[in-house]
């Protein structure tokens, strides 16, 4: 499948980007704890300097989310393009049509011939496992995003509390003279508050962005699963133990094919609106 090219190198540098990404996010919670617990004071090169991390990080993290985006867009098709394929074994080709004339049997022989060159069980083997490795890394981003996400919160809550206890102290201070630190104190911590927000709201959206693309990828293996019991059932192939078991497990309890349809067609409507300059960028490109 030529859509799906170097698509496990592809993995792996996601795989190495979302690491160092981490380590980023965690360095800039732990600056937000420290400030918010008063336990470190930041002068304005330093604010500029968190302020410029963080906006790089936002960056990068945006660019890895939107490649998942791809990954999964892209193995999305190739199921497509295999059902295409198996719609088109089902059926005899000319040579089959005329000797099926003769004999029946002989044409579904030619027929299972042609299926076995092409493989579709291990074409769907191989889809499976790479849904399972890009799924593995959504939900290990989505865990660390949810834990920084929560700490971070608590944090910039205490450091908007801080602010408010200088903002008291201005206040109580606003006649007498030589109370400029109060002044610059807060005026950092009104700087530290909005750095530290934008740190929350990257969070968050990093965790919706996560959990667009789970939806997503389980409402698509759902359907890659089913493919693969229709693909045994016509006898193009068998499975390995461990993929026939999920298989099986998967059919027994799952929806109809029409509840199937529409849970895709909801959870593909919102990768669309997440997704929207991947999709336009795709459509362009054919």
């Amino acid at each position: 499948m030529a859509k799906l090219e170097l698509f496990d190198r592809k993995i792996e540098t996601v795989r190495v980007a979302l690491g160092d990404l981490r380590e980023e996010t965690g360095q800039s919670t732990a600056a937000l704890a420290r400030i918010a617990a008063a336990e470190s004071r930041m002068e304005d090169g330093e604010l500029d300097a968190q302020a410029a991390r963080l906006a790089e990080t936002i960056r990068r993290q945006e660019a890895v989310v939107a490649t998942i985006a791809e990954l999964v867009l892209r193995l999305d098709e190739a199921t497509g393009d295999t059902a295409v394929a198996f719609d088109g074994m089902k059926r005899f080709t000319r040579l089959e049509h005329f000797v099926a004339f003769f004999s029946i049997r002989k044409a579904g022989r030619m027929r299972h011939s042609r299926t076995m060159e092409h493989s579709l069980a291990a074409r769907l083997e191989d889809l499976l496992s790479k849904s399972g490795a890009i799924l593995r890394l959504i939900e290990e981003e989505r865990a660390f995003a949810a834990e920084q996400q929560q700490r971070a919160e608590g944090d910039l809550v205490h450091l908007i509390e801080r602010r408010k206890g200088t903002a008291r102290l201005l206040d109580l201070a606003a006649r007498q003279p030589g109370e400029s630190g109060l002044f610059a104190e807060d005026a950092l911590l009104e700087r530290a508050t909005s750095i530290f927000r934008a740190l929350v709201e990257s969070l968050n959206d990093g965790i919706a962005a996560m959990q667009t693309l789970l939806n997503k990828l389980a409402i698509d293996g759902q359907q890659r699963r089913l493919l693969c019991r229709a693909v045994e059932g016509w006898g193009f192939g068998g499975f390995a133990p461990g993929v026939a078991g999920e298989i099986h497990a998967t059919s027994q309890g799952a929806q109809t094919a029409r509840e199937i349809r529409r849970r895709k067609t909801l959870a593909d409507d919102a990768f669309a609106r997440r997704f929207v300059r991947l999709l336009e960028k795709h459509d362009a490109s054919g």
